[in-house]
């Protein structure tokens, strides 16, 4: 990348950053990166937030499950931080605060639409692959991420360009990886997220996947279900039948977790008779 690329791409860095731009002074997300922060600072920091972002975190937060049961309401900000992480929770604020924007433009909100089914997708397939909670979630977060910089980059053509930056098609495919690398290191992100999104290639341990190749294969077959199926995430799934309405089918939560982060309409469930099965999943 030249000296020219990196000055745009910083360009576009700074004036995506702005309050004005998130609704919030994205520094207060440093908070979230203190281990020992209480729990009335946790409460004031969703003051500054403004009731949107919050609305938001509540309703993913109420939309999570253990296993088949649902996890129910939290009544507390700090027990819906508690419940998401702190990572995933500043993860979502950024998403969400760029998401506010997108709405203006069905092209962006797609683009936040297909990281969110990223994220679900990925770790369901880690589940699948059997990797363990802990790494689940690592492939949830950075799949979630993983088209930050496109999304920056989209919005800032449709709102901010200026004649010293004019962002093509092309441009924005070649090089938004190093705007998201540049915004999870400027948000102090993980440095997991950036091994997994930084590297184009297939990563394998030994013998097996590795939990790195798992993020690209998430991404990938959602692309192929929005590209082939207009903007659409399709997924086939059995009934759950009224025995079972305690452990809903994976297709249930995937289609409450949609609702809740306002998306439903990206999501096509297509059921067929369930056969004498029950279901068994993770954290979700």
């Amino acid at each position: 990348m030249d000296n020219e690329v990196s000055a745009q791409i910083e360009t576009i860095e700074l004036a995506m950053i702005k309050t004005s731009v998130f609704g919030f002074d994205p520094a207060i997300l440093s908070i979230l990166d203190n281990v020992e922060v209480s729990q009335q600072e946790i409460e004031n920091f969703k003051s500054r937030l403004g009731p949107n972002v919050c609305a938001f975190l509540f309703g993913i937060a109420n939309s999570a499950y253990h296993g088949g049961l649902k996890m129910g309401s939290v009544q507390h900000f700090y027990d819906a931080v508690n419940r998401l992480g702190m990572q995933y929770t500043k993860a979502l604020i950024v998403q969400f605060a760029l998401h506010s924007m997108a709405k203006e433009c069905q092209k962006t909100e797609v683009i936040f639409a297909k990281n969110f089914a990223s994220s679900l997708v990925g770790k369901i397939m880690a589940h699948g692959m059997g990797f363990k909670e802990e790494e689940a979630r690592k492939v949830e977060l950075a799949c979630l991420l993983s088209g930050i910089g496109v999304l920056m980059m989209t919005l800032y053509r449709n709102h901010s360009s200026t004649g010293d930056v004019v962002l093509s098609d092309e441009f924005i495919e070649h090089y938004h990886v190093y705007l998201t690398d540049r915004m999870l290191q400027r948000f102090q992100l993980p440095d997991y997220i950036r091994q997994m999104l930084m590297f184009n290639g297939f990563s394998l341990d030994r013998m097996d996947i590795s939990l790195q190749s798992v993020v690209p294969l998430a991404i990938a077959a959602v692309d192929w279900s929005f590209r082939t199926m207009n903007n659409k995430l399709v997924i086939r799934s059995q009934y759950t039948s009224m025995e079972d309405r305690l452990t809903p089918s994976l297709a249930g939560i995937i289609e409450e977790k949609f609702a809740a982060a306002g998306l439903k309409q990206y999501l096509i469930v297509i059921t067929t008779p369930a056969i004498g099965s029950k279901y068994m999943h993770r954290n979700l």
